[in-house]
């Protein structure tokens, strides 16, 4: 078996850290997208939970410079909303599809693909999974949001395949849980079915939650996942 390693690549004009399989040919991609603020460092572990000796994990840095409490980090689109941030949010999913397809180059087919998210990687990960031509695999959104979700409305090529893991703390002071379950409602409404937990925490992940998603992909892929 080989040892895991990382990889520093650039895909898209963003920096990828890589994470290739341990056993050689992977049948499987995490696209793990950090939440704002942050950086393509910070959810390593949680991947590292999360994948298979046969999984390959990517983890892009967003664009944006950013300046929250904790300093200088990135972010895939500005606060408050407005129209400049909606032009980064676009920006960003354009070059995520991008990297979707150049994973696919790589040897996986869109279905063998995850796209895995916190907090505003969370919203960006339902964003390029709603504008994807092909579906993809799943998606694991945490203590995340949906963004023009009233827009999606009466659009008959939605993806409602693909199999969704939500989850939101109930003391989540970042992100209102009331926020998160009106993506909810709104996801149901236009047909996706969602695999949904709420977890006694802040606005974080939750041991109990890993082991959550790792029975998902499971249940979704089988052991291989």
């Amino acid at each position: 078996m080989k040892s895991e390693r990382s990889i520093n690549t650039s895909i898209k004009l963003l920096p990828v850290i890589e994470l290739p399989s341990a056993e050689g040919k992977a049948n499987r991609a995490l696209i793990v997208l950090h939440g704002w603020g942050a950086n393509q460092h910070d959810l390593i572990p949680l991947a590292q939970s999360l994948k298979q000796p046969s999984t390959h994990c990517f983890f892009p840095n967003a664009p944006f410079d950013v300046s929250g409490t904790g300093g200088t980090g990135k972010g895939w689109f500005s606060f408050p909303m407005n129209e400049n941030s909606k032009r980064e949010r676009i920006k960003s999913r354009e070059t995520l599809i991008s990297l979707v397809n150049d994973v696919q180059e790589k040897g996986f087919t869109s279905k063998e693909i995850v796209l895995v998210g916190f907090s505003q990687g969370a919203g960006m990960c339902l964003d390029v999974m709603l504008h994807m031509k092909t579906p993809i695999g799943a998606v694991v959104a945490l203590s995340g949001f949906l963004m023009d979700g009233e827009n999606m409305k009466g659009r008959e090529d939605l993806p409602t395949e693909t199999p969704i893991f939500a989850a939101h703390g109930l003391y989540d002071p970042i992100l209102p849980l009331k926020q998160s379950k009106e993506t909810l409602h709104t996801l149901k409404e236009l047909g996706f079915s969602l695999t949904w937990q709420e977890y006694p925490i802040a606005h974080e992940i939750s041991h109990d939650e890993i082991g959550d998603i790792c029975v998902f992909l499971k249940k979704v892929f089988g052991t291989t996942s």
